[in-house]
């Protein structure tokens, strides 16, 4: 603690042991920010002294009453009791709302596991000045188990969060210390609401993940001839530095605005989502761009009547659905992928990537970005239900309603049944002008991605929606006044040629196939191997000689797959669930009191169900690579005959 000083120059002389220097020490290496925060205040009403069992305790005030953060009696046994109403089986990672002076915070990490993390949140700085001064948490800081959250900046802390999206997996600790909470209510609500935002996204984002790994390896490997043919992205960076690009989505609210972009036509860079293709078609504006990257081959109404003469150019992601770039008659560019690169990893093409987004207005914001387009307008970008509508009439969704409307059914009722068919994921934000609308969790998702984005992006972003949720990090104004501002000059640039889809590397790409074909067949091999020795073991648990002599054979498995592992990878991409099912079976086990009989028996399980999943994905990948061999040389007979 500290002592007064005679000196007045040295009003405090702190002990070879205080634990506040420890504290701000081990800060300074983990968080310089608020370390600097927490030497720069002292804890003026806030009281601490000891409990009758001996640690310390602490009360302080708040709006004129006394709040006692810990039992005067025993804090410990009190936070004790409070983690014992927590379920941490298997938690890796733990929000908590309140400090004080740590008892709950170092309980929880405790009974957690060595592998959790907890961020916790205490925006008195009084408080946790108070309580670095009190006990010392220099060790658990410097193991990084333990993030201070001192006030609430969303973007900076989902980016902070991303790291942990895999963690949120087995579930999430949100853990709050009542007295904490009533000290700063506001300000926790605040973070209570930030965490359940993050927990949304992480599980849409593992779900994704699980739900699509097969699918998106699938549909890249069939679109190895455009990747392989079609040019770099490359030669678009820049074109178009410092002038405005309008993105155009298909939300409810485009309909108030679309007939302005006449005015911007030859103006601003005009990136089209897919959706909203026809509808600037038939306007008479023909867009530099347009995006797609959805898997489903629903998504071809949206290419089906183009004119044969069209220029805009399709930028893709190599995940999107194959019979998109058969329909495309304007030039392709696909995106930079790491599965497409690892396939066809000896050629080193020089593909350039934008970022991976979520959907098709994100894919369009990563290409305007690419241009350097500033600033980015945002039109028809909802990412809610503006006036119980869910898309903007005029798209290609009326066409597949259409069989069933009529006198009692009409479009904007087919419109408010999807709506409400999503009741269970509704939820309740602020719109544009700060007024109540309405939401789903995935476009709730979406709108996060959004966010995050905004806050480290360049350019100045416009949502020139006039409608939909508020988005934050972007400027709310109208379409003609966005207009008026910033799409007045022409535009003196021209999108860069594209060159075609070229054919002189196609050779070697099947020469990459082939070989990756050999590697799968292999991991096959060892698979299959390492599955019977792993059913050996789990029969003759009781004979450890016997088991030792075959864990020594899998070790010599193991020892041969090393070489294929950049292969390894591109399989487990089939099986992504099994892979899940292995990280949740490892959290579990670490978590158990088991003998240590009992352990070996669930390892050897999860590594059994895990192995035969690795060769059931080998054997399909092989009928996917046999599929692409067979795609490119048609593609190629293909493109020479229209050539002659």
């Amino acid at each position: 603690m500290l002592a007064a000083a005679a000196d007045p120059s040295t009003r405090y002389v702190l002990g070879a042991d205080a634990p506040l220097v420890r504290n701000l020490a081990a800060l300074w290496s983990v968080d310089p920010a608020l370390a600097t925060a927490l030497e720069k205040i002292e804890p003026v009403g806030v009281q601490v002294e000891p409990s009758r069992a001996g640690p310390p305790t602490m009360h302080a005030s708040h709006a004129g009453v006394l709040v006692r953060l810990h039992s005067r009696y025993d804090p410990i046994a009190e936070a004790r009791q409070l983690i014992d109403t927590v379920d941490t089986t298997d938690k890796l990672l733990l929000f908590v709302q309140g400090f004080g002076l740590g008892y709950h915070v170092e309980e929880l990490l405790r009974r957690s596991g060595g592998e959790s993390v907890a961020y916790v949140f205490e925006p008195r700085l009084d408080l946790l000045r108070a309580a670095v001064e009190a006990r010392d948490f220099s060790e658990l800081l410097l193991t990084n188990r333990l993030r201070l959250i001192a006030h609430i900046d969303k973007a900076s802390l989902f980016t902070r969060l991303m790291a942990h999206v895999a963690l949120t997996t087995p579930g999430a600790v949100v853990l709050k210390h009542t007295p904490s909470v009533q000290l700063s209510p506001e300000e926790h609500a605040g973070f209570e609401q930030t965490v359940a935002d993050f927990l949304a996204y992480a599980r849409t984002c593992v779900n994704t993940v699980v739900l699509n790994g097969k699918r998106t390896a699938e549909n890249v490997t069939r679109n190895l001839p455009w990747y392989v043919g079609a040019p770099s992205l490359a030669r678009l960076e820049g074109a178009f530095a410092g002038k405005p690009a309008i993105i155009v989505s298909a939300g409810p609210s485009l309909r108030k605005n679309k007939h302005l972009l006449k005015d911007a036509a030859g103006k601003a860079v005009i990136i089209a989502v897919q959706t909203t293709l026809q509808p600037l078609l038939e306007l008479g504006i023909e867009p530099h761009f347009v995006t797609s990257l959805d898997y489903h081959d629903i998504c071809t109404r949206f290419f089906e009547k183009l004119p044969r003469t069209i220029g805009t150019e399709l930028i893709a992601e190599p995940k999107a659905t194959d019979a998109v770039f058969n329909l495309m008659p304007g030039p392709i560019s696909l995106n930079g992928n790491d599965f497409a690169d690892a396939l066809l990893r000896e050629m080193s093409l020089p593909k350039a990537r934008l970022p991976s987004g979520a959907t098709v207005a994100h894919l369009a914001f990563y290409a305007a970005e690419f241009l350097q387009c500033d600033p980015i307008i945002f039109v028809g970008q909802d990412l809610g239900f503006s006036d119980g509508l869910c898309y903007t009439p005029g798209t290609s969704y009326e066409d597949v309603w259409r069989p069933e409307l009529g006198r009692f059914c009409t479009v904007e009722m087919k419109q408010w049944e999807q709506i409400v068919r999503d009741r269970p994921i509704l939820r309740r934000v602020p719109d544009h002008a700060g007024r109540p609308t309405y939401t789903e969790e995935r476009l709730f998702t979406y709108l996060q991605h959004f966010e995050r984005d905004f806050a480290r992006c360049k350019s100045t972003v416009i949502d020139a929606t006039e409608g939909g949720v508020l988005k934050r990090g972007a400027q709310v104004m109208p379409l003609a006044e966005a207009i008026a501002r910033h799409c007045q000059a022409a535009l003196e640039t021209h999108v860069p040629a594209h060159g075609g889809v070229l054919l002189d590397r196609f050779a070697e790409a099947e020469a990459c196939l082939r070989h990756r074909m050999d590697e799968v067949r292999q991991i096959q091999s060892i698979s299959d191997d390492t599955n019977m020795l792993l059913k050996e073991i789990i029969d003759h648990l009781d004979d450890q000689p016997r088991v030792n002599r075959a864990i020594a054979r899998i070790d010599q498995l193991r020892v041969q797959l090393q070489p294929l592992d950049q292969t390894f990878q591109l399989v487990t991409q089939f099986t992504q669930q099994s892979e899940l099912n292995r990280f949740l079976a490892d959290r579990k086990l670490a978590a158990a009191d088991l003998s240590a009989l009992e352990r070996q028996r669930r390892q050897v399980q999860r590594d059994l169900d895990n192995v035969a999943a690795i060769a059931s994905a080998a054997g399909g990948f092989l009928l996917v690579l046999d599929d692409a061999l067979v795609r490119l040389r048609q593609f190629a007979a293909a493109s020479t005959r229209r050539a002659a």
